[in-house]
């Protein structure tokens, strides 16, 4: 017999899980997150020259956000919500720098979101305009041949080889 969440005896019943054991549960997962670097945290000022992000107290005195070069390439990677452990209000230097913060966060997790809606409102218009699963997947599979082709293609013509005769 086992105690059920209203402490009654039922005859064969099998144990449940307590609040508390599932919030035990959590406790014991780990993160694969790590602490930001905010000694290390650098920001492009005004007169656009990298300099620290930290002031004398060790407090972020801006948002650490990515940084590129004039060509495009990440010379800064800045804080990554997956990456690091949260950032907490004490990190920074006052409250507009903090909440400046959030709202870049929330933006980059807006941003997945959205393309994650993209993918998904794609994905069904495909299954919408292909009908059964069988047709479907003989359309994906043809997709996937006619990218293989033209990159077969892209590099035979970068060989040298004329591809209109084949």
């Amino acid at each position: 017999m086992a105690e059920t969440q209203s402490n009654k005896v039922t005859p064969g019943a099998e144990p449940t899980a307590t609040p508390e054991a599932a919030t035990d549960e959590k406790k014991t997962t780990t993160s694969n997150r790590v602490d930001f670097p905010i000694k290390e945290t650098t920001y492009r000022n005004d007169k656009k020259e990298i300099v620290s992000a930290v002031n004398g107290d060790g407090l972020l005195i801006a948002v650490p956000k990515p940084i590129k070069d004039e060509n495009g390439k990440v010379i800064y990677a800045g804080f990554n919500t997956r990456k690091h452990n949260p950032l907490k209000k004490g990190d920074f230097a006052d409250e507009v720098t903090y909440l400046r913060h959030l709202a870049f966060v929330s933006r980059v997790k807006a941003a997945i979101l959205l393309k994650s809606a993209e993918d998904k409102e794609a994905k069904a218009n495909q299954m919408a305009q292909y009908g059964d699963e069988e047709t479907r997947k003989k359309v994906q599979k043809m997709a996937r041949m006619k990218e293989q082709l033209a990159t077969l293609t892209q590099q035979l013509q970068e060989d040298g080889v004329d591809t209109s005769q084949i």
